[in-house]
């Protein structure tokens, strides 16, 4: 028996190898488990496997190194340029958590839940494009980021997600503790990549097939996985940069189609211009603004994650309220239209674009073009290639003819916005402008004025509109909108960009029935000093749902009984400031304009500070329905009890 162990640690025979030596002089298959567990524990004990063994090759790029499944995967990490590892796990990680003492460059940062924490690293992502990781706890941890994961998948954010497998890796299929079946394919629909790795030596690989598969376009979250022992196990394996296996692609529209689409554009009376989140993503806002101007194109925008184009420019139009482009107020005359970067998501029986006029459609996200709606031009490419591509081609045509029909066309939409602004500007003509509770167009606009020229705002006010206010003029403040519809996750967004941006004030504002879903990364905000302002629209109320639901039943039982089922949040009413307070951060409650305008002021003095803040703004209910004493299920627990208990 003493022969096989010193095999074993010698590295002559495998695991395997050694429980079949054991068994075969005698020893239970049990007993032999046993025996293995102990050798690695006291093989780790001798060795730190955070230290590991590295041996580099000649090129730099590749390295061989001995140590920890979980030191293997700190390594690729690195190597994959990741600054910051989102988590909630736990001692099944144990092994990766002593490689990260020695590697101080690899920051870990705790979260207290796993859906907010998953935010948190979108965010991050989001705002500095670079590579984050988040770590789960087994099938546990993973159920609740599942909301977050859902959010990247929608928003196309390259979101790369590890949870452990709770069983070893003789031990599957037992229904151990937290033990799920298949547990890569639970989030499969949700991700581009879903993978376990198949023993220690795999992690790295595992690790950079993730990455690669998350940040090739079109971009998505990735999931990977390995039973716990494999952590625990040492193994030699090689370590590569990412430089030498993620080539990053970028791709060129077909010069045919290209010069197919200029002429289309040409040819048209009145083209219209989509802009989608590809066109930030590209950092290819300012082509996409000297396309519109080349031809004096309206531009509109569908369901977004990011501002594509200034909203202040004089050929905005504005959103399309439903998604299509019959629910924008003007034009309605147009015969061209050409998306750049758009999901185009189709949300209902309405086409987006009407039947019979001339579709070109320019993105990466080729696996939807002409899913919904018939193509005539398609443009496969890096937006920021094929926005230079079609200019390059249209500029040499843009003669004096057409250089005066499009101006002609600019000054016709030019007439609209600046009708459209001076409406939106009479806003503050509302007679409630001034009450308490403050109506929310108040509230909108109180931040507009507030908010740092430079400033990003994370949103996640579902019933709050945004586009009435100029956030976003010429050169000036970035807004990340709420995509994918899981709630819960404005807070942690914020939180990670203000990580991934900290010269750039970040104002969080959320409905408080969102803000309910995920508080928890406020802890993240004071313990890591990230000074976000975060505003609560609290009108004790899911408004959002509510004017939903009544719109879908108008002469409903609800309308004629008064009784609004689902949507009412007070009695008690829930104190967001208090919540903030308990997590470390600075709050109040504010019911006025005034109040709030000195809210502002404190709250931008302890962000210079360092310091977060939120302002729990009491904001009223409108609308049908929202009388002085909205209807609750009479539920009452007291008037149940049979005795005093």
């Amino acid at each position: 028996m003493r022969e096989i162990v010193q095999k074993y640690l010698s590295k002559d025979i495998s695991r395997r190898g050694f429980l079949n030596n054991m068994t075969s002089v005698g020893v239970t298959a049990s007993a032999a488990e046993l025996v293995l567990s102990s050798l690695n524990n006291a093989a780790y004990a001798q060795t730190p496997p955070s230290a590991g063994a590295s041996t580099a090759s000649s090129t730099g790029a590749v390295k061989q190194f001995t140590g920890t499944g979980g030191a293997c995967f700190a390594e690729q990490l690195m190597a994959c340029g990741v600054k910051y590892v989102f988590g909630n796990s736990a001692s099944e990680d144990a092994q990766f958590y002593e490689a990260l003492v020695d590697r101080p460059q690899l920051k870990y940062i705790l979260t207290t839940h796993e859906g907010p924490g998953a935010a948190m690293a979108s965010g991050y992502i989001k705002a500095s494009q670079e590579p984050a990781i988040v770590m789960q706890a087994g099938s546990v941890g993973l159920m609740n980021a599942m909301g977050q994961i859902y959010n990247a998948f929608k928003e196309q954010t390259p979101l790369v997600v590890y949870s452990y497998r709770t069983e070893k890796s003789r031990m599957s299929g037992r229904d151990n503790f937290e033990e799920i079946p298949n547990q890569d394919q639970v989030v499969q629909p949700l991700t581009k990549y879903s993978w376990m790795a198949r023993g220690a030596s795999m992690i790295p690989e595992t690790v950079r097939h993730a990455f690669k598969t998350a940040w090739t376009p079109p971009h998505g979250p990735a999931y990977l996985n390995w039973n716990s022992d494999y952590t625990d196990e040492r193994t030699r394996t090689e370590i590569i940069q990412q430089s030498h296996f993620d080539t990053r692609m970028r791709v060129r529209p077909n010069p045919t189609e290209v010069e197919r689409a200029a002429k289309m554009l040409l040819d048209a009376k009145m083209p219209i211009l989509i802009v989608g989140d590809e066109i930030y993503k590209a950092k290819a806002v300012a082509k996409a603004v000297r396309l519109s101007e080349l031809l004096g194109m309206p531009v509109t925008q569908m369901r977004q994650m990011w501002v594509n184009f200034p909203e202040a420019h004089p050929l905005w139009v504005g959103n399309a309220p439903s998604g299509t482009l019959a629910s924008i107020t003007w034009p309605k005359n147009y015969d061209v239209v050409i998306n750049i970067g758009n999901k185009m998501q189709h949300n209902g029986v309405n086409p987006i674009v009407a039947r019979g006029v001339k579709f070109i459609d320019m993105r990466i996200d080729y696996n939807n073009m002409g899913k919904v709606m018939s193509t005539d031009v398609p443009l496969v490419a890096d937006v920021g290639l094929g926005l230079d591509d079609l200019l390059a081609a249209l500029e040499p045509l843009v003669n004096e003819r057409i250089k005066l029909i499009a101006a002609e066309r600019a000054a016709e939409v030019r007439k609209y916005t600046e009708r459209s602004r001076a409406i939106r500007a009479g806003v503050i003509n509302n007679p409630e402008w001034n009450n308490s509770p403050m109506i929310a167009d108040r509230v909108t606009w109180e931040v507009a004025q507030f908010a740092d020229p430079d400033a990003i705002i994370v949103h996640e006010a579902g019933s709050v509109a945004m586009h009435s206010f100029g956030f976003n003029p010429v050169g000036g403040r970035e807004l990340f909108f709420y995509y994918g519809g899981h709630l819960g996750s404005g807070v942690g967004t914020a939180a990670g960009v203000k990580l991934a941006r900290p010269n750039q004030q970040v104002i969080c504002l959320v409905g408080d029935g969102s803000f309910l879903f995920g508080p928890h990364a406020l802890w993240n905000m004071a313990r890591l000093e990230l000074p976000v302002i975060t505003i609560v629209y609290n009108n004790h109320a899911y408004g959002g749902p509510h004017s939903r639901t009544i719109a879908n039943a108008p002469s409903g039982r609800m309308v004629e009984t008064g009784q609004y089922v689902g949507s009412y949040l007070g009695n008690p009413d829930m104190n967001m400031a208090s919540i903030a307070t308990g997590f470390g951060v600075r709050a109040e409650v504010v019911q006025n304009p005034m109040q709030f305008k000195a809210a502002l002021a404190r709250a931008k003095a302890s962000s210079v500070e360092g310091r977060p803040y939120l302002i729990d703004v009491q904001v009223a209910r409108r609308g049908i329905g929202w009388n002085d004493t909205p209807w609750i299920p009479p539920i009452k627990g007291s008037a149940m009890r049979t005795k005093k208990v």
